[in-house]
């Protein structure tokens, strides 16, 4: 039998970033990175929230499109493939992300908000949590993403709910109509 003659790589080494550390001898200790102030992680998160809120409106928005104009359609039958297929001979492929700027004025907010809104109430439950900690605090502290969660998307939604009535109408309307943009 014919046996592939074994060849020796040599060992791989993981990469290594000095990106930070860069100008430093190597001997030297790394120099520490710098705190980030509240309001910088606070500027971080609404910064990273709109970046996915926008990038995610993009994606989802042609879907929910379709979805509203099925849900229009009502009990004829339109297919996805089918009704994807009329919009784009009738009103063109950028139909596809009709009410996008409703979206996007109603989704990046509504993320920072969300996401400030959660960390504000985490923190204070879990320093609710920590002054009662002998007195079951404990539970307190388990509980509070899941209590912050929900209450921040309560904050959240009843800010949005007026932009989300206002989108769906310039979803299902055609192109040209008088909610259309």
């Amino acid at each position: 039998p014919l046996r592939a003659p074994l060849i020796r790589a040599p060992p791989l080494r993981a990469p290594t970033l000095r990106m930070i550390n860069q100008d430093r001898p190597p001997s030297s200790p790394p120099r520490p990175l710098p705190a980030s102030t509240p309001r910088q992680r606070n500027m971080q998160n609404a910064a990273s929230a709109s970046v996915g809120a926008v990038v995610t409106s993009l994606f989802v928005t042609p879907f929910e499109v379709l979805k509203v104009r099925q849900q229009a359609c009502g009990s004829s039958g339109c297919g996805m493939v089918q009704l994807g297929q009329t919009l784009v001979r009738a009103e063109g492929a950028t139909a596809f992300w009709a009410g996008l700027r409703p979206t996007l004025l109603m989704a990046v907010p509504s993320t920072v908000l969300y996401m400030g809104a959660y960390e504000h109430i985490r923190d204070a439950i879990q320093a609710a949590a920590a002054r009662r900690r002998n007195g079951g605090g404990g539970a307190l502290a388990s509980l509070a993403p899941m209590l912050a969660g929900g209450s921040a998307r309560v904050v959240t939604v009843v800010v949005a709910a007026p932009l989300e009535l206002l989108r769906t109408r310039m979803q299902a309307a055609p192109a040209g109509g008088a909610a259309g943009g």
